[in-house]
């Protein structure tokens, strides 16, 4: 299991490595509260806080913490997040950006081997160095606004938003959306379920009401957080029932019983659930929300959704605009 990689420079901010740390934190719990023995789940991602050689981190404010590494060897992460940091003025930021191609190759590369990329603060501008942000729109604390449009002209800024989401890479403009940041990234990375459990558990408002409520009989709701990890790979009711130690036919009369559906079903509604707020939220091509939500088959999605929904993709996301 891949694990979540924090990558903090010299001054950066506790509330924002915080962020993503006590996320996962709260996810992890969540889970382990909700499944009764023996159908706990513990989620196997650790946090891994990086700094470029691997030493000691000092913080905005003097405090010092442990590192866990440094971006030498060959791990892959699922999720790699850039907590905003103190950079000075703008003649020390331009410096630390000219020095930072170790760290923009190293991004591409984790990029390219399926992590999703998240950054707040000063930190967008580590992002758009790496050239992952080219071509997309960027939230951004208004002091970098001047700097960052003479720097990067092949990004546009969105004066508007908080939140942006580029091919797989967030960008945070404010403190305070860094949870909805944290949010996202587990949405994309972990599970949709995931992410909802986070939104309830901090308060935050969500647009994930649609989702499906988890069940009261612990087998099942452990078979939901199984499947919600998993939606858009190739499923196998079977290897399921296996990890849950049950036979086939009582993972479906169950699962049946309790949600009204079989989990072949459910993982089609989390399918569409997915392609829903993709559609709403992102300017991928229906073809690649397709292929993200587990369809090589663009046809077979198409179909799926309207059944779902009563419209095609392209209508839908066309409604919403509206």
């Amino acid at each position: 299991m891949k694990d979540v990689a924090v990558v903090a420079l010299p001054g950066s901010y506790l509330s924002s490595v915080g962020a993503l740390t006590d996320g996962l934190a709260l996810v992890a719990r969540q889970v382990l509260t909700m499944f009764a023995a023996p159908y706990a789940t513990p989620m196997q991602t650790r946090v891994r806080l990086l700094t470029a050689d691997g030493g000691e981190l000092e913080f905005a404010g003097g405090r010092r913490m442990a590192c866990d590494g440094d971006l030498q060897g060959d791990a892959a992460f699922r999720i790699v997040y850039l907590p905003a940091f103190v950079a000075g003025g703008e003649a020390e930021l331009s410096m630390l950006l000219d020095h930072a191609r170790p760290l923009s190759d190293w991004l591409r590369r984790q990029r390219a081997r399926g992590a999703v990329l998240g950054a707040s603060g000063t930190a967008v501008m580590l992002l758009a160095e790496s050239g992952l942000l080219d071509g997309g729109k960027v939230a951004l604390p208004d002091p970098l606004r001047a700097m960052f449009r003479r720097r990067y002209r092949r990004v546009r800024v969105d004066v508007r938003a908080t939140l942006t989401e580029h091919h797989g890479v967030y960008a945070c403009g404010a403190p305070a959306a860094e949870w909805s940041l944290v949010a996202r990234l587990v949405e994309r990375a972990i599970s949709p379920m995931s992410a909802q459990w986070l939104a309830q558990a901090t308060g935050m408002e969500s647009d994930r009401r649609d989702s499906p409520a988890s069940s009261a009989d612990p087998l099942v709701a452990s078979a939901q957080f199984w499947l919600a990890q998993r939606f858009a790979q190739d499923l196998k009711i079977s290897e399921l029932a296996r990890t849950l130690a049950v036979s086939h036919a009582t993972l479906l009369r169950r699962f049946e019983r309790s949600l009204g559906m079989t989990p072949g079903d459910y993982a089609r509604r989390l399918r569409v659930e997915t392609a829903k707020r993709m559609l709403h939220s992102t300017q991928r091509s229906i073809e690649q929300i397709a292929a993200m939500v587990g369809y090589a088959d663009v046809r077979a999605f198409r179909a799926l959704f309207k059944a779902h929904t009563g419209a095609s993709p392209t209508a839908f996301r066309q409604a919403g605009r509206g």
